[in-house]
């Protein structure tokens, strides 16, 4: 049956569901759901800690998660008998599935697929045109403290696509604090921020010894677009993919 009461728990998901056209069977999201702007009108179940009150209260029959940011309210909510539907989708073959599966739960599978093709369409012509050099790529979300990237993360997926490597993939997963030491040794020649100014590495004597500062190849992103498994994700891996070309070049 397509679920006609939809209550997503993260930024990402009701990104998903408003390109699907679920606006209005959306009866909850997070404080944090800001995009669209229509979103900031819906009910609240919570912000980085979502509440299973509010949730059934809503009564929905159809709730989406995601396995990483709501781990701990997921089981619970399975536990009192509510529909979940949720995933980690840190690659973009992922993130086309999790699409499909809503898709699949709310009756708006051709819209999914169409909207599947243009980022799969998308993705390939970055695979096709990607630097002769494979800069060594240090994607950061906070400096203060210093916080980035390893493997697991759909920035990393987007950093390879686009033709750079990420320096701290092999080091570990997701995304962790990192010892100034660790990242200044590894020499990025490429530094991503997701959040943070390029000034507060530019600035800093520190980051001065590494190619990347020397030849100012530090850039800032739109977090949004590269933190958030969207649709939008593709706009992300096209912003990476401009400066990865830049510094390989």
């Amino acid at each position: 049956m397509q679920a006609q009461r939809i209550v997503s728990l993260a930024p990402s998901i009701t990104e998903i569901l408003f390109a699907l056209g679920l606006e209005p069977r959306i009866v909850g999201v997070t404080e944090l759901c800001d995009y669209p702007p229509e979103a900031k009108r819906k009910p609240k179940v919570g912000d980085y800690q979502i509440s299973p009150e509010k949730v059934a209260a809503l009564k929905p029959d159809l709730v989406v998660g995601h396995e990483v940011l709501n781990a701990r309210v997921l089981p619970v909510l399975k536990r009192i008998g509510l529909r979940v539907l949720s995933a980690n989708p840190n690659q973009f073959r992922k993130l086309y599935e999790f699409m499909r599966a809503i898709g699949r739960a709310t009756g708006t599978e051709p819209t999914a697929e169409r909207i599947i093709r243009s980022m799969q369409a998308r993705v390939a012509r970055v695979r096709q045109n990607t630097p002769r050099k494979t800069p060594k790529t240090l994607f950061v979300i906070s400096v203060e403290p210093l916080w980035a990237s390893g493997s697991g993360t759909l920035a990393n997926e987007m950093i390879t696509l686009a033709g750079g490597r990420n320096i701290l993939a092999e080091q570990f997963q997701n995304y962790k604090a990192v010892s100034m030491e660790l990242a200044l040794g590894s020499a990025p020649e490429l530094i991503l921020l997701a959040g943070p100014k390029a000034d507060s590495i530019l600035k800093n004597p520190l980051w001065q010894r590494t190619p990347a500062a020397q030849k100012r190849h530090v850039y800032e992103l739109n977090p949004d677009l590269v933190l958030r498994e969207t649709p939008r994700s593709v706009q992300g891996l096209e912003q990476i993919a401009r400066f990865v070309w830049q510094a390989g070049t």
